[in-house]
């Protein structure tokens, strides 16, 4: 062997050894109580249900659509409850079950970020860049609960990885990785609204641009891999004679009109919630803010509340440092001749704007997890910016010396602040701790699955000593996952409320430790006395007991649920692949006895 192959030799198994030890470290984040510290709220136990019926009762049980888009009638594909179906078939119908594929795809995620980077930097650079990819605090929390968007990141990477592999100059088998692209695209559009329109968006203009020469075979295995994701959404539109597609008609002309800023203050809050939203998925620092413009009829003015006058200078500093991000882009691509290094480029120019001008209708409405849509591309701008420092300044080692202070700094800075995240989820079923602003999952308080289910064990012991039922309310993000947990310890509940109240039963008010106590059980002490009040750390459960003179009955009568009624079409009816086959063996029967 020469001593150049040697080199490269060593230099490849070292790179290997520190990407290793990166996945490892990023699995480790996590992972690491990942079942007592699951995020289990609204829609988790909503999903777990669709699951549980198809673990329960077959695949036939799994539904041809899936849940609706934020704010609308509209339902994304089913594919996120399939995902999730399969692990709860490989790691248990639990809900931590349920959920574990999402953080071992959020960590296959940081392997097919360093493909993507390396076709671009240099190894040191984009392990450096992994590096922070895999600590990033914004997809640490986001790979550690199941929720519909949160394996985009992983979909879309190796979507667009394979698609740079299909037109690479030379590449073994393009319309193989061409086939690959359309099928992680496909399941990525079930998974979002934004993903759905900007994700393929993406690859369309890749494609026109580059106009790669794939086989006929090929386009047709492609458009094949892409549309079998929507054989469940065409069976059932068939069914309901199109009234999702109707809802997704209603929802493209409705998204944007609901706010009434104009143009140009849509554009500068959207810059301004890209700026600040790329600090919090690079660092994990969520104190940053920036001035408010307003239109008087003196012209433009600006405002800054306290928050603003304290985290301004974040702002402007990721301002400044993501706008030469952009530049360094624009650079680097005419500067670039390297096909497959101008491809990367191309490819993020395009990823970052189409996605920009996607999100300029809900400037107002921004939500953080729409950054998942565009995770990698921050990441890749610190990259862009910190090789066209290593191009442009005559002081190369300045360059590197500050692009190493740089990602070792937000490295830092993310390990911070998921350790004060840790402690926060640690603490919450036993201290009532205060939270500042989340930025990243928008709680208003650490809730974990353990300490929910500290909950349920009292209530279900409870319930076993006296023989009576549960009647819980609680804030809405917390009485659905309740209410589940609640059913699957096999405990007889309903509602609390203030109309039908019987003798037997165990009446129970649960709220958040930091809100107004009294205001939230204010409406109930006309008819219930308060019995105690049981903490559970950020949680707190208030125990009433009915006014005699407001008892209706002894005891309530838990009937069956009647039948589940499938054919109201203003409900934008929702089959299962079974109801769907009863209908169709039911509409053969009568068409061969006429």
């Amino acid at each position: 062997m020469t001593a150049k192959k040697e080199a490269f030799a060593r230099i490849f198994a070292s790179s290997v050894i520190w990407l290793i030890l990166i996945i490892a470290l990023g699995g480790f984040l996590r992972l690491h109580e990942f079942s007592d510290w699951l995020h289990f709220e609204l829609d988790q136990s909503r999903d777990a249900r669709v699951v549980d019926d198809a673990v329960e009762g077959g695949p036939g049980e799994l539904t041809l659509l899936g849940m609706k888009a934020g704010g609308t009638s509209l339902r994304l594909g089913p594919g996120f409850y399939y995902l999730e179906y399969v692990s709860a078939l490989l790691f248990g119908g639990t809900p931590e079950g349920m959920a574990l594929i999402i953080p071992i795809l959020s960590i296959a995620s940081i392997g097919l970020f360093y493909l993507l980077a390396r076709r671009f930097f240099g190894t040191r650079l984009a392990l450096g860049l992994t590096l922070l990819f895999s600590v990033s605090a914004y997809l640490v929390m986001y790979g550690r609960f199941a929720w519909n968007p949160n394996p985009i990141p992983f979909f879309s990477l190796l979507g667009f990885y394979a698609l740079l592999r299909s037109v690479a100059p030379g590449a073994l088998h393009p319309g193989r990785w061409f086939v690959l692209s359309a099928f992680a695209i496909g399941f990525a559009t079930h998974l979002h609204f934004l993903a759905f329109l900007a994700l393929p968006a993406v690859a369309f203009l890749f494609l026109l641009v580059r106009r790669p020469r794939f086989s006929g075979k090929a386009w047709g295995a492609a458009i094949a891999a892409f549309l079998v994701f929507y054989v469940p959404v065409v069976l059932n539109e068939i069914e309901t004679g199109g009234a999702n597609s109707k809802a997704f008609l209603k929802a493209v002309t409705e998204k944007s009109s609901k706010e009434d800023h104009s143009l140009s203050a849509k554009l500068v809050k959207n810059t301004i919630e890209h700026e600040l939203g790329y600090l919090v998925v690079t660092s994990g620092y969520e104190g940053g803010d920036f001035f408010r413009f307003k239109k008087t009829e003196d012209g433009i003015t600006t405002e800054c509340n306290a928050r603003c006058r304290n985290g301004w200078i974040y702002g402007a500093g990721s301002m400044v440092v993501f706008a030469l991000g952009l530049l360094s882009l624009g650079f680097l691509w005419w500067k670039t001749r390297e096909r497959e290094k101008s491809d990367v480029l191309l490819l993020s120019g395009i990823w970052f704007s189409v996605t920009f001008l996607l999100f300029l209708p809900l400037a107002y409405g921004f939500a953080p997890r729409f950054f998942l849509v565009v995770a990698p591309i921050p990441f890749l701008l610190l990259g862009f910016l910190a090789e066209a420092m290593m191009r442009l300044l005559p002081w190369k080692k300045a360059a590197i010396t500050a692009t190493v202070a740089g990602i070792a700094g937000l490295t830092f800075s993310n390990l911070w602040y998921l350790s004060a995240r840790f402690d926060q989820l640690a603490l919450a079923p036993s201290e009532a701790i205060s939270t500042p602003a989340d930025r990243i999952l928008k709680e208003r308080t650490r809730v974990t699955l353990e300490q929910q289910r500290l909950i349920i064990g009292f209530l279900k012991e409870y319930s076993d000593r006296t023989g009576y039922p549960v009647y819980m309310h609680s804030e809405p993000e917390h009485r659905r996952a309740l209410k589940y947990l609640l059913e699957r310890a096999g405990v007889q509940n309903d509602l609390l409320t203030t109309g039908n109240i019987y003798q037997e039963g165990i009446y129970v008010l649960i709220l958040r430790s930091g809100s107004d106590l009294y205001d939230g059980m204010e409406k109930y002490l006309e008819r219930y006395d308060v019995v105690a009040r049981h903490p559970f750390g950020t949680l707190t459960m208030i125990e009433f007991r009915p006014k005699p003179e407001f008892v209706r009955a002894k005891r309530q009568s838990f009937e069956p649920e009647p039948a589940k009624v499938i054919d109201n079409l203003t409900a934008l009816p929702r089959y299962t692949w079974r109801e769907w086959w009863e209908r169709k063996n039911d509409t053969t029967n009568d068409e061969e006895e006429e």
